[in-house]
């Protein structure tokens, strides 16, 4: 007699290993998912400021940046008349959306505008823009009087940043 293929002892351990698996992983992934959403956002606008900075050194000219608090989003411009407001007539460089769920709470940048001028430091006030998670996390990005940039997060609910 042939006796190829599996039994249902088999098939059986089998389906209940992958359920033991399945139950422990689950869970983990789903309490990873919210944070990395967060981390991938602020990351985004990081490399973003990064590139403005880079873009007004390369083209000698004020770059600004402007979050929209309201609709999450972003976007970085060839700021022409230096003032770090996009007005009618200045070319959009780049668009950002955060991730589904992550929400701009804050930007401490004067009118949620910030630029570098044309040597990479910055054009205006220094400042943060601060994000938030479904999940109560918090981070954000600094940017120092020189132009460099950081990371930071909260661990009182927004409160006090570093």
């Amino acid at each position: 007699m042939n006796k190829k293929g599996f039994t249902l002892i088999e098939l059986t351990t089998t389906l209940a290993l992958l359920g033991i698996i399945s139950a422990i992983a689950i869970p983990s992934y789903f309490s990873w998912l919210p944070r990395h959403k967060l981390q991938t956002s602020v990351r985004y606008i990081y490399d973003d400021m990064n590139m403005a900075r880079s873009r007004a050194v390369r083209t000698n000219t004020d770059i600004g940046i402007e979050f929209n608090t309201s609709n999450d989003t972003y976007r970085v411009f060839a700021d022409t008349d230096n003032d770090q407001i996009f007005d009618a007539g200045e070319t959009v460089i780049s668009t950002g959306t955060l991730e589904n769920g992550i929400d701009i709470t804050n930007s401490t940048f004067t009118a949620n505008t910030y630029g570098f001028n044309s040597r990479g430091m910055a054009a205006g006030t220094t400042g943060d823009v601060h994000m938030t998670n479904p999940s109560g996390l918090f981070m954000g990005v600094r940017v120092n009087v020189v132009g460099g940039l950081s990371f930071i997060n909260s661990t009182d609910g927004g409160t006090t940043w570093s």
